[in-house]
């Protein structure tokens, strides 16, 4: 930072001493900004290999779905082919929407089973996405083993939410995939930078919420 370098300071130089500040603040923070978000960014793409590895010549037992973005339910089911698995659980739906209006875009063949599509409507944000998925995995014993799916941006919450609210004793793998954004798009410049902040706030939430 730049300090104040005579006892007497004339507009001019008090104004380009506040400049200076600006500037160097706006620079560390951007540095800061790309530093974090290339974390994110590679931590995602990280898991995606993990999860590949983890599944070689194996199932998942379930597949969730994260809405809240275009891509994730295309991958969803991308993965469900690919896997033969058709046990997928979307959270966070419209109510408006249905298992068929979900799926009537897409071309499914007739190994892929829509009636062992879960949707669930009460989710409104990324802690309940996570309650109503573990809450899906209690009355369900038998899904042990889980991918789930969402943007790059979005996977480091919610790995931090579900490492939170799960028991210690609960014999569950959560495997993550993830959609790549594309980043020369602005948009997602944007939604990464709320993303950071957000990821922020729910540590901070975390820290002060019990879920007993």
């Amino acid at each position: 930072m730049f300090k104040k370098k005579y006892i007497f300071e004339t507009k001019r130089t008090k104004f380009l001493r506040y400049f200076q500040n600006s500037l160097f603040v706006l620079l560390v923070s951007t540095i800061l900004y790309a530093i974090i978000s290339l974390l994110f960014i590679l931590t995602a793409r990280n898991l995606n290999q993990q999860t590949t590895q983890n599944f070689f010549n194996l199932s998942p037992d379930l597949i969730v779905v994260f809405t809240g973005d275009s891509g994730r339910i295309p991958l969803a089911i991308e993965v469900a082919k690919k896997y033969k698995q058709s046990n997928i659980f979307i959270t966070g739906v419209y109510s408006s929407n249905s298992v068929d209006s979900l799926l009537k875009p897409f071309e499914l063949d007739g190994s892929f089973d829509s009636n062992m599509l879960t949707i669930d409507y009460l989710a409104r944000n990324t802690v309940e996405n996570v309650i109503s998925t573990l809450r899906h995995l209690r009355e369900n014993n038998g899904n042990k083993k889980i991918i789930v799916i969402s943007h790059d941006y979005h996977i480091m919450r919610i790995k931090l939410i579900f490492n939170e609210l799960m028991d210690s004793d609960e014999n569950v793998e959560i495997n993550y995939f993830a959609v790549n954004a594309d980043y020369s798009n602005p948009r997602n410049i944007k939604i990464m930078s709320k993303e950071l902040y957000k990821w922020i706030r729910t540590y901070a939430f975390l820290l002060l919420w019990s879920p007993e």
